[in-house]
């Protein structure tokens, strides 16, 4: 008899054609989901299972013994644990957030801004015509120019900061572009796509999942599972990591020639993977090298409550988005502290790429509006010291231009493999 290896299990999931949950009812798996057309999931682990409520009689009896024990209602639980990079996830952060990814790449060229200047020493693009936020431009997006006469600022990843200037002309971004003199001919494109936590028009998503050992030919579906949040954690030195949680309302279990559940399933996404050293933090309005660690957490509070009549939870009720983080950074300035003091409102801006090449496959996680909740320096032992910060992020409102009203924006420059 073969024991269960690590390595040869397979995660898959796939997204239901209908996202409402029916009470005391589920669907079968073979129609809905469907066995065809599910995705592969990269991962490192996967600690979901089937749980369930379970009760005892409190009966006092004469043999001083317990008589009943019963199981009640059923709940999935867990999370999906893997290295960040660009695409894998898409679906995951997209039923998180509640959101659509807008999938149509923002484009513009002579005819829309007259002209395109770049000044390195001021780290802009500056415009002759035209409003880039009109058109579509945001902080946090990646942008490519082509057909500039100073080729070094061509095909490049520029990530947009902030816009300003009469009607928004000039434009922020980074890396610092190449100076040259104003250019009549260029086109310049949004890369990738965009995601947001939407003020309206929330979007409910279920997903079931499959964990199929192969080794052993043994399959658990986990069905009905509804997001509940991710942690993505970024290390100064390592691979970007992401936690996805999950809560479902039950588990079917496949074995021998039934298994797996799912069939012919799309193979794993060949992406890069994502590191924080190769890209830029900016805290504030400015760049910061001393970050020796962040993490960006989304909070939906899954629950999922037991009626009478049926062992099935009726709902997988989510909350609001709550995002929260933390940074640790080596102490060089009071500005941070200061931030805690005065209850001052900054931005997180995290581009995380997958090399070092100008237009690297890459990430952004854009907080554009964040307060502190502590600043804790502790003075010990002989090296650098550490400080330690604490965030909650909060929904952008007002008129700031190029800047969506959302918690959080994430940008993903790969639409497809």
């Amino acid at each position: 008899m073969s024991l269960a290896e690590g390595v040869a299990a397979r995660i898959a999931y796939k997204l239901y054609t209908d996202p409402k949950i029916t009470p005391g009812v589920e669907p079968s798996p073979a129609s809905d989901p469907g066995a065809a057309s599910a995705q592969i999931l990269r991962r490192v682990s996967s600690s979901l299972t089937l749980s369930k409520d379970t009760y005892q009689s409190g009966e006092i009896r004469s043999d001083r013994q317990i008589a009943d024990f019963r199981h009640g209602v059923k709940r999935v639980q867990g999370n999906v644990s893997g290295e960040l990079s660009p695409l894998t996830y898409k679906d995951f952060f997209a039923a998180a957030c509640r959101g659509n990814w807008s999938n149509a790449a923002v484009t513009a060229d002579e005819s829309d801004f007259t002209s395109a200047a770049a000044d390195n020493a001021t780290s802009k693009f500056t415009f002759g015509g035209g409003d880039p936020v009109a058109k579509g431009y945001r902080a946090g997006m990646v942008v490519r120019f082509t057909g500039l006469s100073e080729v070094a600022n061509n095909g490049k990843n520029f990530v947009i900061l902030s816009f300003g200037g009469a009607n928004n002309r000039e434009m922020t971004v980074y890396p610092a572009p190449v100076t040259h003199t104003a250019d009549s001919e260029f086109d310049v494109t949004s890369v990738g796509r965009q995601l947001i936590v939407p003020s309206s028009g929330h979007v409910s998503r279920k997903m079931a999942v499959e964990i199929w050992n192969e080794d052993v030919d043994v399959a658990r579906l986990f069905t009905e599972c509804r997001v509940g949040g991710f942690n993505v954690q970024l290390p100064a030195s390592g691979m970007s990591t992401v936690d996805f949680d999950l809560m479902g309302r039950n588990m079917v279990l496949y074995e021998d020639g039934s298994a797996p559940f799912f069939t012919a399933a799309t193979t794993e996404t060949t992406t890069g993977l994502l590191a924080a050293v190769n890209g830029l933090l900016r805290i504030g309005g400015d760049t910061v090298a001393v970050v020796t660690g962040a993490n960006i957490q989304m909070q939906l509070s899954p629950s999922g409550e037991p009626v009478v009549g049926s062992n099935l939870v009726p709902e997988i009720f989510l909350g609001r988005a709550s995002v929260t983080g933390q940074m640790t950074a080596f102490f060089d300035a009071p500005d941070l502290i200061e931030d805690f003091i005065n209850e001052s409102e900054i931005e997180f801006l995290a581009y995380l790429t997958t090399t070092n090449d100008a237009a690297s496959a890459a990430m952004t996680f854009y907080l554009p509006r964040i307060k502190l909740g502590g600043a804790d320096l502790q003075t010990q032992g002989e090296a650098g010291q550490s400080i330690t910060l604490p965030f909650t992020a909060l929904k952008q409102e007002g008129s700031n231009p190029g800047v969506e009203n959302t918690t959080i924006q994430i940008v993903d420059t790969q639409v497809s493999a």
